[in-house]
Formats: structure tokens, sequence, C-alpha cells
């Protein structure tokens, strides 16, 4: 697909607009209940004689509680996404996805702008179901907002946006913003100049013709013209000056080997604001053949309501909480409207009507003052005036809400349906996990389609030259990250973060009380995070929870103490013995590290050349930790660490096997020398080889029998499992079988029965 010419453009466009009609009118219908509009138009209440014609707001706050679910969830947590990465050193991939995420979320939290494209994107969502935001340039990380009115796609595009090939945006231009774009030493070529010129020109003289001020023909004056744009440019951007409304229009080309999209502006025919001006069969912009993208998403996103009911989704067919609440609200004013005119109609005074000679003694009459009433006037009695069934009435308004109730189960927590009933706690959190259940099927759908946004945004921070995304990149190359990250966005894995509780307060400190209760069970680093989960949910501050309680303030464990005391003792060739409670996973864990550490220093510091007594002390920490692993690998659970553990025993015996191998050399060159040296001997390398080699037999073997034993009890239950299948079928026979026999016995004393008659 490709579009060359303006008019074709245009006719494209204008189609969109005319199918778009019906659909904007029905979006006016739905703002107007929910913008608080009254429910009767002017002509309806004087026609019909209402004198309350108010909107009740009903169907506001519903709206208003609906955003409020998505504000908690995607802008309360202390980070928008975090970063994990399939790329670089696996000792490092960890430490730079949270150097990543942590300076990554701090820019997009500074963004005040960022902050309001959600809030405008979730609102849109709620109220017309298509919450839609787009970067119409390459060089900002943070979209813009768009209404649902402005974006036009083709009918029957899905909201998977797999088949959509041309879209447009409405835009428009102020003179000022064109001179800022066309002016200057960067101007980009694709604008149309001629054109641009033009504009500028017919909307000075326009507006001087308003202010009754001189009038520059462009063709003649057009340094004038500059210099009044110059002069003026405060005001030239305003509200107050006539603007270009146009349509940013994007295809995508795929006459190459790799489609691309590509961009187009035309000048809005209908209404452009610059009838003088030929823009009918030109561009006021053509970026040629330059690409903006090769997926949807690094041009615009959008969050779709879950309200389709028949697949596949279509962009159209969106069903959002307006559309559904619509109705109803408007009912339910009306309603309330005619209720409340009744009962002011209540409250009046009526008389019968009097003769014409007595209407004097009405006006004489002043009920405040005197308690009788003039001969000739008599009042109307309750029970012959009119009564509204209230019975009728408040089953009806009971009915509107209840639907409004089911309407909005998804969106927001509850709707009081009017009984005011006092509810027990079991209730309460009934409803609660209810209302949670329908919630997080809503938020599961949000942050799934927020993913794609948050990923385009992390592929600006790494690409783009934005102000915000070159302090991003300099934040965190300084702090370690190698900078061939940004080169591998594909790797990145993001995912956005939750919020406890689906926005509900309730069931979030509820939850947050439930993790206390089994904190001690945890690992000390998660039990640093259950409690900073607990101080937020308590406090709703973030900022307070992180000097409270930081997670990376992480407790010592018991086990790790023990293991760093152990250290000493081992690396002197002595045993150690522990107790059966010690956590031996925290233990190996830290037994594993400084065996590293001190890998690591021999290699730096001495070269690879540790002394005997050394060698001996490494070999002895390593059989200890094999004999942990060996303990450890008696749970058929823990297969997979003790992999981990072994892979890094394995690494650290090879050190050891080139340690005993470069002392064995270094003594049999001082032999050679005649010299006497701290050498080792062969005698003790081979204690140290057996020691290791015996140490890796017995955790091999530990494995092993780790592995049969699960493989015995696999087959026991197997074989348990047939036993009572063939238990329950022999049963079932048996039961038959008597079955059987007692019809056939009833059988024989029915035919007894009846040759005895």
């Amino acid at each position: 697909m490709s579009f060359k010419d303006a008019s074709k453009v245009w006719n494209v466009v204008s189609a969109m607009l005319q199918a778009e009609q019906p659909r904007a009118r029905n979006r006016a219908r739905i703002n107007a209940v929910f913008n608080g509009n009254p429910p009767f138009t002017e002509e309806e209440a004087r026609d019909n004689k209402i004198q309350t014609n108010v909107n009740f707001l009903e169907g506001t706050r519903i709206i208003h509680a609906a955003r409020q679910q998505f504000t908690n969830a995607f802008l309360k947590p202390q980070n928008y996404f975090a970063v994990s990465l399939d790329y670089g050193p696996r000792d490092k991939r960890t430490q730079w996805g949270n150097i990543i995420t942590k300076n990554i979320n701090r820019a997009m939290k500074k963004s005040s702008k960022y902050i309001n494209v959600l809030e405008s994107q979730f609102a849109a969502t709620v109220l017309h179901g298509i919450g839609p935001v787009t970067w119409l340039r390459d060089r900002d990380w943070c979209p813009s907002a768009r209404g649902t009115e402005d974006v036009l796609v083709p009918s029957n595009t899905y909201t998977s946006m797999e088949n959509l090939t041309h879209f447009a945006i409405y835009t428009s231009f102020t003179a000022a913003d064109l001179i800022r774009m066309t002016r200057g030493g960067e101007v980009d070529s694709g604008w149309n100049m001629r054109m641009v010129n033009e504009l500028l020109a017919y909307m000075a003289n326009i507006e001087a013709t308003t202010m009754q001020t001189n009038t520059w023909n462009q063709q003649y004056f057009p340094e004038k013209v500059e210099e009044d744009f110059k002069e003026n440019t405060g005001y030239w951007g305003s509200d107050a000056v006539p603007v270009v409304r146009c349509y940013d229009f994007y295809f995508l080309d795929t006459t190459g080997d790799n489609p691309t999209w590509r961009r187009r502006i035309v000048v809005d025919q209908y209404n452009s604001g610059a009838w003088a001006v030929n823009t009918a069969n030109e561009f006021l912009y053509d970026a040629g053949d330059r690409s903006y993208g090769s997926d949807i998403y690094h041009l615009m996103h959008t969050q779709f309501a879950d309200g389709c009911v028949v697949p596949p989704f279509r962009w159209h067919s969106v069903r959002s909480l307006g559309y559904l609440l619509y109705a109803v609200c408007h009912l339910q004013n009306r309603l309330r409207c005619k209720f409340t005119d009744s009962v002011f109609e209540q409250m009046l005074w009526l008389f019968r009507n009097v003769a014409d000679g007595d209407m004097e003694r009405m006006e004489k009459i002043d009920l405040f003052h005197m308690g009788v009433i003039p001969e000739g006037l008599s009042w109307v009695p309750q029970s012959e005036r009119h009564t509204v069934d209230y019975t009728m009435l408040s089953g009806a308004m009971a009915m509107h809400r209840q639907i409004m109730a089911e309407s909005s189960a998804a969106y927001t927590q509850d709707v009081n349906d009017g009984t005011s009933k006092e509810l027990t706690a079991t209730e309460v959190m009934a409803r609660v996990n209810n209302a949670n259940a329908l919630m997080g099927s809503m938020l599961t759908r949000a942050y799934t389609q927020q993913t794609f946004q948050y990923r385009e945004i992390a592929r600006r921070f790494c690409e783009i030259d934005h102000a915000d995304c070159v302090a991003f990149r300099d934040k965190c190359e300084s702090e370690g990250v190698d900078p061939s990250v940004w080169r591998h966005i594909a790797d990145w894995d993001i995912q956005p973060e939750r919020v406890m509780g689906s926005g509900n307060k309730m069931l979030e400190i509820a939850q947050a009380d439930r993790l206390m209760t089994i904190r001690p069970l945890l690992a000390p680093d998660a039990q640093a995070e259950v409690v900073h989960m607990y101080v937020e949910a308590n406090t709703d501050d973030p900022l307070l929870a992180n000097r409270l309680a930081p997670v990376d303030n992480v407790p010592v464990s018991p086990a790790v103490e023990r293991a760093t005391l152990a250290w000493g003792t081992l690396i002197d060739g002595q045993n150690v013995v522990l107790a059966t409670q010690i956590n031996r996973k925290d233990y190996v864990q830290q037994l594993l590290t400084m065996l590293g550490q001190a890998i690591g220093r021999i290699e730096r510091e001495q070269g690879g050349m540790p002394t005997m007594e050394r060698v001996l002390g490494l070999a002895n920490v390593i059989q200890h930790i094999q004999e942990q692993i060996q303990i450890i690998a008696s749970d058929p659970g823990n297969a997979q660490i003790v992999k981990v553990y072994m892979d890094g025993i394995g690494q650290a015996s090879n050190y050891i096997k080139g340690y005993v191998q470069r002392l064995q050399e270094q003594a049999a060159a001082q032999a050679e020398a005649g010299a006497a040296g701290n050498g080792m001997d062969a005698e003790t390398a081979a204690k140290i080889q057996s020691m290791i080699i015996t140490a890796q037999s017995k955790a091999q073997i530990a494995a092993a029998n780790a592995e049969q034993k699960r493989v015995q009890k696999q087959v026991a239950f197997e074989q348990d499992q047939q036993r009572k299948n063939a238990s329950t079928i022999a049963e079932a026979q048996r039961k038959g079988a008597m079955t059987r026999a007692d019809i056939a016995a009833m059988d024989l004393k029915t035919q007894a029965d009846i040759l005895n008659q």
C-alpha cells in the first residue's frame, strides 16, 4: 500500500469521517449524561411543564469510581514496571535489570505529562471503551493522549490491530506551531513551504481584518508577515487566533521487502479555517520514504474496555462502562426529576374552583395568619388528590440501581443498592472477594495491554536523544550497566508492577495482614518485602514505606551467620558440626559465596599460586559443602537447587585441581634445582584429589538415591491407585450381582403372589 496523491489520502480520511458520524453522535449522548447535562431538553421541559430538570450524577460517580480503580492500579505502585534481562553475563543480569528499573521509573515518575496521559487514557477507556495514545514525533519518549474521536481507523479493524493498514489522527496547528516547525536551521524537508507560507499569510490577514489593522500580501511583503509573527509569538499561539485543522495520516507501506509505516499530513477540507488557500490536492507535509516504525506500537497504543461479547473483537464494536450505564442512568435521572416534581406537588395547597363573583375572596386569604376560610372556598382533601404509588416507584429506582451495580461490577467495588443492610464480617469479606475477582480480571487485561506501551517507552529510552533518555543511559552506565544492553531491547522482559488487592483498600489490608502472619516462615529477603508491603498498605505512602522498611534492608539469617563463623574452622582443615534445625540452603549459599570470593582473591592477588595450607583448607571447605548438599538432595523437591550447587562446586573444584597441578610442578622444579621449597608433594596432592573425588561421589550417590526414592514413591503410588481401582470395580460388580439377585427374588415372589390369588 502506498499513497502518493493528496486527494486520494483525503478521500480515505473523508470516508472514515463519514462512517464515524453515527458513532460520534452516540458518544456525544454518553458524554452529555456523564458530564451532568439535564435529562430533558429545554423544549421537553417547557412543553411537559417539567419543573425539576437536573442530573443527579449517579452515573458520574460510578465513572469516577471506575477511574479510581485504574489510578490505584497504575499510579500507586512505586514503579510503573520492572525490567529483567535475558542478555549479558548471568551474574550481572539481575543487577543490571534492577538499575534499569530504578532509573527508568524515576524519570517517568517525574513526568507530570505522563501522569496526565495515563489518567486521560483510562478516563477514555472507562467512558467510551477506547483509550488511545500516540507518538507523533520520534524524538519524544512520552506519548500524547488522544480523544476517542480524534483517531480514525477503518471499519472492521480488530482490537489486536493485526489488520490495521492505515489510520488518521486529528490535529491542529496555530500560526506559532507552523513557524516553530518550518523556521530555523534544521527544517524538515517534508513540509510544503509554499502551502505553509500561504496559510500563515491567510491567518495574518484574517486576524488583521478582525483587528482592523493593515493587511499584508504575502507575495509582495513576506518579511512583514514574518516580523508580525515574531513580534507576537505568544498571541499567535493562543486560542484567540485561527488554526489550521489537519489530519495526520499514517499507512503501512508494503511495497518493499520490510513493511514500514509512513506519514502524510492533509488539511481538513471540511473545517480547515483557510478557505482562501487551495489545500485540496497537495500535502501539507510529506515524509516521503522515511520510516516511522515497523510496528503499530511504535506509533500508537490503545487500551480497550472488556465489554465486547462477539469475537473476533473489533475496534468499533467495543462496549464501555459508559455504554452499559447510559440508558439506565438517563432513565433514572428522568424518574427522579418526575418524582421530585410529584413531591413538590404534594406540598401545594389546592382549592376548589370558585364562582367568578367569589374570586376576590381568594385574593384576601392570608393563610399564615388566618385560621378561618371564607365562605365559598373549600380545600381539596388528600383522599381526592392524586397519590403516587410509592411502592412501584421505589421498586423502579431499586431496579435501576441494581442494573447499575451489575453493569459496573467489573470496574467498581460496589454500588449501594439502597437497602443499607448491615453486613457481617463474613459477608463483607465474601463481597470483597467477589468484587476483587471481577476487578482483578479487568485489571489483568489492562496490565497486559499496558505492557506494549511500556515496551515502546523503554525502546525510546534506549534509542532517542531526548534529554531524559540521554540522562537515563548515562546514569545506568555510571552504575555499571554495559552500553550494549541498549541495542538488545528484544531481550528485555518488561512486567507491570501490580498493586496488591486490585485497588481495593480493604482487600489490600487483609492480604497484607495474612502475609504478616506467615512472615516468620519466609526467607529473610521475603520477610523484608512483606514488612514493606504491610507499611505501604496501611499508609498509602511508598516513600514512608521505603524509609521505615526498605526492601534492601534484609536481616542476616542465623544460617548465614553460622556459615561465616564456620569458614575459619573449615579453612584450617577442621570439621564443623551443624544442628539439624539450620537452614542448610542459606548455609550452603553463603559458603559458596565465600568460596568464590576466596578463589577470586587468589587469582587477583597471588597470581593463581596459593600455599599448600590454603589449598588443603579450600578442599576441606568443598568437602564440607558437598556433605551438606548430600543432605539437601535427600528431598526430591530440591533437585533443581542441588544442580545449581553442584555446578558451583564443579567450577571451584576445577580451580583447586589447577592449584594442585601448579604446586606439583613447582615442587618438581625446586627438587631438580636442589632447593628447599614449600611445594606440594605427591602424597598431599593425592590426598586432596581423593577428598574432592570422594565428596563428589557422595553427592552424586545422594542425588541418585533421591531420584530412586522419588521413582519408587511414584511406582508405589501408581500400584496403590491400581489396587484401589481394582477394589472399586470388584465392589461394584459384587453390588451389581446382589442387586440382580434381589430383583430376581422379587420377581419370583410377585409370580407366587399372583398364582396364590
